[in-house]
């Protein structure tokens, strides 16, 4: 019956995602008469193909079709908003999730299984059910954008007569003065009557650095500048100061502009007029980009950085639960007022407040239109530090207000909605994503050990024909994310691929930055310089040492394996696989090193290279030692722990097998491929091979590939787990 869900399953899943593939976006209306004879046609269509091509019994091939059928109907029922195509999609994949994770926990539980044996299984199960839940996730926005035909929710509009005074801050720290009077001057040409542009530098050391931009400040009829040394709270202690100290009192809106930012001449008249709405507390518009367009580094950011924003917001806008992203928005000032102003104690105090505003009980809305456009992290050590301040900002939001985005929270001042409170813990808890893809790593450190030493690895039995529904969750996440990458931002194939790797080489950054914060209440506020290095292979590897370290670490495990020559073919290509990853990390790193800059960036970058020197200075990198010594550490362990409960076993289970013999009958519930559908029979085959993967997309997508063989007597073999994880990219 199970091996009947399996592949009805996979059938269904292939057959729904090459229906996405080719008319996803295409489809513009939602309508449930066409959805169910559409998904019934289909899942019929799987039921037969699986039965005629693994000659399947016709009792559990109806049990499965029904069963899918129940999932889709359900997914029809609640989002009557998607098209049939994004309905038959989502629910194919939740349901070939849950069949999987259904067999997984069969067998962790299983009888037969020594106790590290059922202790490694469980520890794996957690490890797929949180990257399948991810991995769903992502597939929900994609679905929800995408396939969207019509909106959720009410909008406001915009009352172009309704013109409040606005006051426009721009918080600075050690930048080229160049830049930020550029920044200034696109301030003040922008056209509308009533505002004001507060310039506000914080802890600047170099006179020579902020001066200029004081003097040129001096007399502007709408600019203020003020230089303040000492000031505790980074970004959001300067913000604070402007707010209570620089602020005209008849301020009613508030904008925020990073200073390295150019705004259209109609940002204030384009979208202050949604304020006209008492209960509107902050409006976002897309973060942007300039000076990418001659460099294919440049490019992959540039189109990573879109996803979040064209993927994310648009789908959490239609739940009024969107984030404040730090430049290019709008707060009333009244609401931010109430809540005590910007918290100082996380380093996205931006997403912070947009969350503080909606439990509030007040609103938000998302204008997908640039207005604005910035400079890039312009090395890829910057990048990493950005992308390592907006993750663990992420964590400490989390741990500090995950009991009011629980359900059971009903305290009076928590007037967030349940699909608020969802969209926000899973907006959080995607961070973790590649801290999942550490955790298969470490679980394939620890195999490829111990087969190089010989000893047995018992976790959990699988069978052979199970390696198709994982394997094609595997295909089916990675093609959805290229796919989207695609349709939303209208890329070729290549940059598609090009952002996919970006994504890819902050993973060990990410999961840094979810371990410490995690771990720590104070984070180091890693500021994000624009600048540069000379272009320098060491230079490159430099910058991306730990997953540097790591990809050569996996490779020599691969090698061994190979020159050892008794383990399987599938395990080697693994070890390769899970190394390949972390070397996007030196390769992005390197593709960074040969951009070429416009003669304006050159400039800039000489101007900061001191300043990202000092940044790289302030990294606190003991918590990051200890973490890394504690998983050698875990590592160890678990390789004596295994050995010692295998004394004496030289035989392995992931060896290529020399005959293949009909085995005793195994303890654990799984069936072999040719009998998996007549319940009466127990015996498997002597070795089996099954790989399973699951994938996620972020900013993302998360793959998790698990191999196992089993013995030729008791069912104890191994699975091993691989995860490619790819995440969004929240900002803050």
């Amino acid at each position: 019956m199970l091996f009947a869900f399996f592949m009805v399953c996979v059938v269904e899943l292939g057959l729904a995602t090459l229906l996405l593939l080719t008319l996803g976006d295409r489809i513009r209306f939602a309508s449930r008469i066409v959805a169910f004879p559409l998904v019934a046609g289909l899942i019929y269509l799987a039921g037969w193909l699986a039965a005629l091509a693994w000659n399947l019994a016709p009792g559990p091939v109806i049990g499965a079709e029904v069963f899918v059928f129940l999932v889709t109907s359900a997914v029809i029922v609640v989002r009557g908003v998607w098209n049939p195509v994004g309905q038959v999609f989502f629910a194919s994949y939740v349901a070939a999730a849950l069949a999987y994770l259904a067999f997984a926990a069969m067998v962790t539980v299983a009888d037969g299984l020594s106790f590290i044996a059922s202790v490694a299984s469980a520890l794996l199960f957690v490890l797929e059910l949180s990257a399948l839940s991810l991995s769903a996730s992502f597939a929900f926005e994609t679905c929800d954008v995408i396939c969207r035909v019509r909106h959720s929710r009410h909008f406001p509009t915009a009352d172009g007569a309704y013109q409040p005074f606005v006051s426009l801050q721009i918080p600075s720290y050690n930048e080229p003065p160049d830049m930020l009077i550029e920044t200034i001057k696109a301030a003040e040409a922008i056209e509308y009557p009533n505002f004001e542009v507060v310039v506000i530098d914080n802890n600047t050391k170099d006179e020579a650095t902020w001066r200029p931009v004081e003097d040129y400040c001096r007399d502007r009829p709408r600019v203020r500048f003020f230089h303040v040394d000492n000031l505790a709270g980074f970004k959001s202690g300067a913000l604070n100061l402007a707010l209570r100290s620089y602020t005209d009192p008849q301020a009613e809106l508030v904008g925020v502009i990073d200073s390295d930012y150019l705004v259209d001449p109609s940002y204030l008249h384009d979208v202050v007029g949604y304020f006209a709405d008492p209960n509107l507390a902050f409006l976002q518009t897309p973060q942007d980009y300039r000076d990418y367009e001659d460099s294919p580094y440049f490019r992959a950011c540039y189109d990573a950085y879109r996803y979040f924003f064209s993927m994310a917001m648009p789908s959490r806008n239609e739940r009024n639960s969107i984030i404040f992203a730090g430049t290019m928005g709008v707060l009333r000032r009244r609401v931010l007022e109430e809540l005590g102003g910007w918290d100082e104690w996380v380093i996205t105090e931006d997403a912070d407040t947009s969350l503080r505003m909606l439990r509030a009980g007040y609103s938000c809305l998302f204008i997908a239109r640039s207005y604005g456009r910035g400079v890039m992290p312009l090395t890829f050590a910057s990048l990493k530090s950005q992308r390592y301040r907006w993750c663990f900002g992420g964590m400490q939001i989390l741990r500090r207000h995950w009991r009011s985005l629980m359900p059971w929270d009903r305290s009076p001042d928590n007037h967030l909605t349940t699909a608020q409170r969802l969209d926000y813990l899973i907006g959080g808890v995607q961070w973790l994503n590649d801290l999942v893809y550490m955790g298969f790593t470490l679980v394939l450190l620890v195999v490829a050990s111990l087969l190089i030493a010989g000893k047995h690895v018992p976790v959990r039995p699988f069978v052979g024909p199970t390696v198709l529904l994982p394997a094609t969750l595997l295909a089916t996440g990675l093609l959805r994310a290229l796919w989207a990458l695609r349709r939303r931002n209208r890329l070729s194939y290549r940059r598609a691929v090009l952002a996919f790797l970006n994504w890819l080489s902050l993973s060990f950054t990410v999961a840094r930055a979810c371990m410490e914060g995690l771990l720590r209440d104070e984070g180091t506020f890693l500021r994000t310089p624009k600048s540069g290095h000379v272009r320098r292979l060491g230079t490159a590897l430099l910058a991306a040492r730990a997953e540097t370290i790591i990809a050569l670490v996996m490779a020599g495990l691969a090698c061994a394996l190979l020159a050892i020559g008794t383990a399987s073919p599938l395990v080697i290509a693994l070890v390769f696989w899970q190394g390949s990853v972390y070397l996007t990390s030196p390769a992005m790193s390197w593709l960074n090193q040969r951009a070429h800059l416009t003669p304006e960036l050159e400039r800039r970058r000489a101007t900061e290279e001191r300043r990202e020197r000092l940044a790289l200075v302030a990294r606190r990198v003991g918590v990051g030692s200890l973490l890394a010594s504690g998983a050698a550490g875990l590592i160890f362990m678990l390789v004596l722990a295994f050995g010692a409960a295998n004394p004496g076993r030289p035989s392995n289970p992931l060896v290529v097998p020399e005959a293949h013999t009909q085995s005793q009958p195994g303890p654990g519930p799984a069936q072999g491929p040719n009998n998996s559908h007549n319940p009466s029979t127990t015996s498997t085959p002597s070795s089996s091979t099954t790989s399973s993967t699951s994938t996620t997309t972020s900013s993302s997508t998360s793959t998790t590939t698990s191999t196992s063989t089993t013995s030729t007597t008791t069912s104890t073999s191994t699975s091993i787990p691989t995860s490619t994880s790819t995440t969004t990219t929240p900002t803050g």
